[in-house]
């Protein structure tokens, strides 16, 4: 028998080859073929269907799969231990030292991961150690051919850290002997002397790394049968040969050992030896195991077809002709990845030959990039895509449920509950609409549901009490108390949706229970998907869960077998651990348009158009990674793959698979902290090699830049945008067209602190009401999770806004006051806004201490407030509604708008207004003041021939008054210019310059340099919209926002002088 090994620089070439092997075989037996990854394995399906017209009856395997069934075959009473009952009998093993679960299991893993790469790279370790057990099946010679640590005199270190591991190695031999189970080196070895194989070739296509034990396999399954490797030829010119397939002659290779690392060389292939180490080293290997073939009679072949020079050479020919290489530089990963899909929709309606899935995206770390891949392509819906390679643990939206299903040491919580509801395979299954989870979010909000009823500080605060609340609404009327419980503001309209929130909390509490406390958490968690989700109609949510319950059934029958009683925390991280092996993805990789996939399964694969991101230096190749407890790090031999070592050979596999072009792209800087980030040393190396200046290209920081409309790489919707952005409705101060924003952004009710901004901060209410990016956002209701240990801070200050409004009422009354301000916090603890028992009383007693009880005694307050004012507003006064002298107004309407007002005390038949404030009132409180009362008395359309006295109640007490005199004409006057300000114009933007401007010419050319001072602050701005409105513009782009007419003449400078006048007027009221 013999090995044949053919060596080519495209698959296509190497599958014609395997076409023709197994063309000549039993067609009623499926040949087998090993394969890396399933990427490959579709690779090899398609392209097999196109040339035969079907691809059946192929027997794909992955290699440890495929090697240990045919060892299996051989040795029958063998049973193989799989890695996940390895990974449980080390958790056996370690039962009897004092570690918490959480540790517990995390040192099994760790040391599961030491193991498993001792068997692969230092089996003569393994070996030995199997040796002290009598149990074991080894034989005085292990299966590990190539015994270099014998051939170079290298040997581990007698230390505590070798003979812990040798410990608990052999303590987890003994529990899976004892179980009848072995371990690959033991079945290797068992089955290797029986020699009992099936005379049948294996075929090994498309591994360019495998570890010294699945080589030293190999090479001893050839003893028996023929074997058939294909390898991807990234190894320059270390094979020679030339056009066609030839014989060639295996490289020579020097050795040496410096500071205990074995070093192998291949002096014709300096030039690309930083890329080629893994694989020369595999070559190494190779040439080693002919020997061992040569020693027993048997021979391997080398068969070449080479591109007749390195890849990097042959890469620099093809940059000289014609520029195949280009490198891209985005200042963020999402203006990355949008570069990237604009450049495919300009190569596409280029050329008409070119079809999506001639196209493949690869990076190095899927997770980081796989929500900005989803982003731009989903978003943008230009393009059909596929996506592949990352982790179900993290992504797939079953792995999210069983995720937050297994924090159970995290209270039951609002976030929690609501971030169950709001996951697509649970809403299938309990039926719920988008206006469902709506409607129940803000329920829970009114209720001030928080928490479980064994996670809360206050019942209060608990589903079971918010819901019974909800309940007593349906059957009472009023806001009495009935058994401790505080029936809800309001009744529920559909019963059924509460019984279904009900239900869902009552199965999530009732999980948790059986999950901690039942003995039994792998059946707890499967009974809880099978009741809670539904996979129904998803292809892939389907496999992942298939893979989730087989990792269930997997655990729970390897705790049976092994006696382990299963602690829930143990249960959980395997759950999880599991997951991560589970791969995610979106639409059928290679079928459905562009191919977005991670580097290593996918690079050798040929695309006309590859484009490889994610090139940071940092972020690629990467670092070595090795633990203090690691036995390798005492020396280094051929096939000892670092993480560095291993990405520069991936590379280098793709730099040697694309077809027409290539495009190598990196994030170049940091915009939180303004700094550079340097390209991957690979870039750099290639900058050496290939002229890429004329090649690289800079993506602008900003998205709106006008660099984009002279770039090569330009979606057209850029252009579109940066045409019709800021050109259409600029007359009612609107950056969309005026039928479309004139429902969309214009506000239809205005409060007097909102008006109040036109004048006191321009340039912010500009942007805000130009682009609807108004102040406060709505809090995210299902993020609220803590339940309150004060007063809830929206709660608090609208009661303390209330009792600063009531103050004039209760001069004198301080008592009254008091036990209005107790009232209002007891009702509060029962609708569950508010703590209670001892946090209750301490944030009671600090909010008494804010009342201002000694000023309420003042003379003048007592002499001026008179008992029959009234409290107006055109807004309902949430928890007044008690009180004699509170009225509800209506709004006052102006051409269509409403601006609501609220007078704390007025007495209409005295024309006195008493404001109370705390604290002398500066100018924006006086305007907010003023506003109000130019509100209401236009609402009643009465002359404004009032005395206003502002009522400072800080300290001992003082009155500040003014006789405010406005016919009703001059108030319609003052209410025209600011419906003007509001729709027409927007707000006037550096008064005080344009009143210092001699002409307009002078106006013109100051604007531009007053943007520019002010341009620094906006950036910086802590405003949650108009923050991120900065970052995507340039100091142009807000300069043709202001200025409509295109930075001609910003306004007719007799207008602005009208304004300035109105602006003055204003001034002097409210001074």
């Amino acid at each position: 028998m013999s090995i044949q090994l053919y060596i080519a620089g495209s698959l296509d070439l190497l599958l014609d080859r395997l076409l023709e092997e197994i063309y000549d075989e039993d067609p009623f037996l499926a040949p087998e073929i090993i394969v890396p990854n399933r990427n490959l394995r579709r690779w090899l399906q398609m392209r097999i269907a196109q040339q035969n017209g079907v691809a059946a009856h192929l027997d794909f395997q992955y290699l440890e799969t495929g090697l240990s069934g045919i060892l299996s075959q051989a040795a029958p009473d063998c049973e193989l231990a799989s890695p996940s009952m390895q990974q449980w009998a080390l958790l056996r093993a370690l039962q009897k030292e004092s570690l918490n679960p959480l540790d517990h299991y995390r040192r099994a893993s760790h040391l599961h991961y030491l193991f498993r790469d001792y068997e692969y790279h230092r089996n003569k370790l393994v070996h030995a150690w199997h040796r002290e057990l009598k149990t074991s099946l080894t034989e005085e010679k292990g299966p590990d051919i190539f015994e270099l640590e014998d051939r170079h005199g290298l040997s581990l270190k007698e230390d505590e850290n070798l003979q812990e591991q040798k410990r608990i190695y052999c303590s987890m031999l003994s529990l899976l002997h004892a179980h009848g189970l072995r371990t690959l080196t033991e079945l290797s070895g068992h089955a290797l002397s029986s020699g009992s194989f099936m005379q049948r070739p294996l075929y090994v296509f498309g591994l360019s790394r495998m570890s010294r034990l699945h080589l030293s396999i190999l090479f001893r399954l050839s003893l028996h049968f023929p074997v058939n490797i294909y390898l991807f030829d990234v190894f320059g010119d270390a094979l020679g040969g030339g056009a066609g397939w030839q014989n060639v002659q295996p490289p020579l290779f020097s050795e040496s050992l410096e500071d205990n690392a074995l070093l192998v060389g291949q002096r014709r292939s300096e030039e690309e030896y930083g890329f080629q180490r893994d694989g020369l080293e595999l070559l190494y290997l190779l040439r080693l195991g002919q020997e061992f073939l040569n020693e027993n009679g048997h021979s391997l072949h080398w068969l070449v077809h080479s591109r007749g020079t390195g890849i990097l050479p042959w890469l620099k020919e093809k940059q000289k002709k014609e520029p195949v290489v280009t490198l891209l530089e985005a200042p963020g990963m999402r203006q990355e990845v949008e570069t990237i899909h604009d450049d495919i929709l300009l190569k596409l309606a280029a050329d008409s030959s070119l079809q999506p899935g001639d196209f493949a995206i690869l990076v190095p770390s899927m997770q980081r990039y796989r929500a900005h891949f989803e982003y731009v392509f989903r978003g943008r819906d230009q393009l059909p895509f596929n996506l592949t390679d990352f982790s179900a643990r993290e992504t797939s939206r079953l792995g999210d449920v069983v995720r937050t299903l297994l924090r159970f040491e995290q209270p039951l919580d609002r976030r929690t509950v609501f971030h169950l509801l709001s996951n697509p395979v649970i809403r299938e299954k309990w039926r719920l609409q988008p206006e469902d989870y709506a409607e129940l979010l803000q329920k829970a909000d009114e209720l001030n549901m928080f928490r479980g009823s064994h996670d809360s500080a206050f019942v209060v605060h608990t589903w079971q009490h918010g819901l019974r609340r909800l309940r007593l609404a349906e059957v009472m009327v009023g806001q009495e108390t009935y058994q401790g419980y505080l029936p809800a503001a309001s009744g529920i309209r559909r019963p059924e949706l509460y019984a279904l929130l009900s239900d869902f909390v009552h199965h999530l509490e009732d999980f948790r229970r059986q999950f901690q406390s039942s003995g039994k958490p792998f059946q707890a968690l499967r009974q809880m998907m099978d009741g809670i989700l539904t996979v129904e109609g998803s292809r892939q949510e389907s496999n992942i869960y298939l893979s989730i319950l087989q990792a269930i059934q997997s655990g729970e029958e390897h705790c049976r077998r092994l006696g382990i009683s299963p602690d829930p925390l143990l249960v959980r991280e395997w759950i999880l651990e599991s997951m991560k092996e589970v791969s995610g993805g979106i639409g059928e990789y290679l079928i459905q348009g562009v191919t977005i996939s991670a580097l290593q399964p996918m690079r050798p694969i040929p695309f006309r158009h590859l484009y490889i991101a994610g090139l940071k230096e940092g972020d690629f190749p990467g670092f070595p990674l090795a633990h203090p407890e690691d036995l390798r790090r005492q020396y280094r031999l051929p096939g000892d793959s670092s993480v560095p070592d291993g990405n520069r050979f991936l590379f280098l596999e793709a730099l040697a698979s694309f077809q027409d072009t290539l495009t190598l792209s990196y994030v170049s800087r940091d915009l939180a902290r303004d700094d550079e980030f340097q390209p991957s040393s690979v870039i750099l190396e290639l900058q050496e090699l290939l002229d890429l200046t004329a090649a690289r290209h800079t993506v602008p920081t900003t998205w709106l830049s006008r660099r984009y409309a002279s770039g090569k790489v330009l979606d057209p919707l850029h252009r579109r945008v940066l045409q019709e952005r800021w050109q259409e409705g600029q007359k009612k101060g609107n950056c969309l067209p005026e039928a479309e924003g004139k429902d969309t952004l214009q506000k239809t009710s205005y409060r007097a602190h909102q008006v109040a901004r036109l004048f006191g901060d321009p340039m912010r209410a500009f942007l805000e009401f130009r682009l609807n990016a108004h102040p406060l956002r709505q809090e995210d209701l299902s993020d609220v999770s803590d339940e309150p240990f004060r007063l809830m801070p929206s709660l608090r200050s609208n009661l303390r806004y209330r009792l600063l409004d009531i103050l004039p009422h209760f001069c004198g009354r301080q008592e009254d006051l008091r036990n209005f301000l107790l009232q209002e916090y007891d009702r509060q603890i029962l609708s569950g806004g508010a703590p209670a028992a001892f946090f209750a009383e301490l944030d009671r007693n600090e909010l008494e201490k804010t009342l201002p009880l000694e000023s309420m005694s003042h003379p003048e307050f007592l002499e001026l407030a008179s008992p029959n004012a009234l409290l107006l507003s055109s807004q309902r006064e949430q928890g007044l509604d008690e009180f004699p002298f509170v009225g509800l107004r209506p709004p006052c309407n102006l051409n269509g708008l409403k601006f609501h007002f609220t007078i704390p005390w007025i007495q209409p038949e005295l024309r006195r207004i008493l404001i109370p404030t705390q604290g002398k009132p500066g100018p924006e409180k006086r305007k907010d003041v003023f506003l109000n009362i130019l509100f209401y008395m236009l609402s009643i359309e009465k002359p404004l021939n009032h005395e206003v006295y502002f009522l400072n109640f800080s300290g001992e007490g003082s009155v500040e008054g003014k006789e405010l005199l406005l016919s009703l004409d001059e108030m319609k006057e003052l209410a025209a210019f600011i419906l003007d300000e509001l729709q027409t114009y927007g707000p006037l933007l550096f008064p005080e310059a344009i009143s210092e401007a001699a002409d307009e010419i002078a106006l013109e050319q100051m604007i531009p340099e007053l943007l520019l001072d002010t341009w620094q602050s906006l950036q910086e701005s802590g405003h949650p919209v108009l923050g991120m409105v900065m970052e995507k513009m340039d100091t142009a782009d807000l300069l043709s926002l202001m200025l409509p007419t295109g930075g001609e003449k910003p306004e007719q400078f007799e207008i602005l002088t009208r304004r300035l006048t109105m602006r003055g007027r204003l001034a002097e009221v409210w001074k």
